[in-house]
């Protein structure tokens, strides 16, 4: 599972459905996981989606309303999707026909995996299909996966941006920006060299793994912001501030999290890394909720980088 939280959403009329559609965003988001519907009118249409071997992979959860409009219905799109989505849960929802009546319907066509609401009680249907799913990856190993991948994705967008930065600045900037990140470099290689120095006179395992970055995703954090603060970047100087909180609220945790292999002692709550430093579960989530927001932040300095 990924911060984000895919949906598959069936219904001929989306715009009946923005409030609730709203309400589970929030409800997610307050659990650190980005709700992303997709919005399919027709049976056409969903479709035309499965067939993206990508989304369907990604697809977590589907909804699908059972009035579709001109005689369509939900129970068609669903035995539809379960030709090709065999596994994934639906929640089938209607504001005409009950919930008996549903249940009659995907019993009738024998789908399986069908979860059913009125409309009334679809988000309470769909928030509690998506805490039974969460639960069973929101163990310490499985959530510390999730967090990785989400920051590699900010150290992407990092790159990102130095990239286009540097392409932007005339030459004298482009000689000062890598004259800066040289210098971090040969610091770096100043303090292998007297590592090295160390390591021959007293060899130490613990000293061997942290001797082997030169140019870290740290390095390239403080690069950016120092970029974000010269005069040919004055239109995105408040971003300085996304970086400043990524790396005192993130990156920290991220870095106890990567650091550290569970060991299979019951289920633990926490993380400690050899410095003492500890993650747990409700801290967990809390990093990621900032990393929702602050990749969000990340998305939008890229996109104006790159008018």
């Amino acid at each position: 599972m990924r911060l984000d939280f895919n949906v598959l959403w069936v219904d001929d009329q989306p715009d009946r459905i923005l409030a609730q559609s709203k309400s589970i965003g929030l409800k997610m988001g307050a659990e650190g996981f980005e709700f992303k519907p997709r919005f399919c009118r027709t049976i056409e249409e969903v479709e035309s989606v499965i067939s993206e071997d990508v989304f369907t992979d990604e697809v977590d959860l589907i909804l699908v309303d059972w009035d579709l409009g001109n005689n369509t219905h939900g129970e068609d799109a669903i035995e539809r999707i379960r030709q090709i989505v065999q596994y994934k849960d639906v929640v089938f929802y209607s504001g005409q026909a009950t919930v008996i009546e549903l249940r009659e319907k995907a019993y009738e066509r024998k789908l399986e995996g069908v979860y059913c609401a009125g409309r009334d009680g679809l988000i309470d249907e769909v928030i509690g299909v998506f805490e039974s799913l969460i639960k069973k990856v929101l163990d310490l190993d499985h959530t510390r996966g999730i967090v990785m991948g989400a920051t590699s994705d900010i150290d992407y967008m990092v790159q990102l941006c130095l990239t286009l930065a540097y392409g932007q600045l005339d030459d004298p900037g482009k000689s000062k920006f890598w004259g800066e990140a040289m210098k971090r470099v040969m610091a770096k290689v100043k303090d292998l060299t007297k590592r090295s120095e160390k390591l021959q006179a007293a060899p130490s395992m613990e000293s061997l793994f942290k001797a082997h970055m030169l140019f870290t995703s740290d390095d390239r954090l403080r690069m950016l912001a120092n970029i974000l603060g010269m005069d040919s970047f004055a239109a995105h100087a408040s971003s300085a501030d996304t970086v400043k909180a990524y790396r005192d609220g993130v990156v920290d945790g991220r870095n106890t999290l990567g650091h550290q292999v569970l060991v299979p002692h019951g289920k633990p709550d926490s993380v400690v890394d050899n410095t003492g430093k500890s993650v747990d579960i409700n801290e967990m989530r809390e990093l990621r909720k900032l990393i929702l927001t602050l990749r969000a932040d990340f998305r939008s300095l890229v996109s104006a980088m790159q008018q």
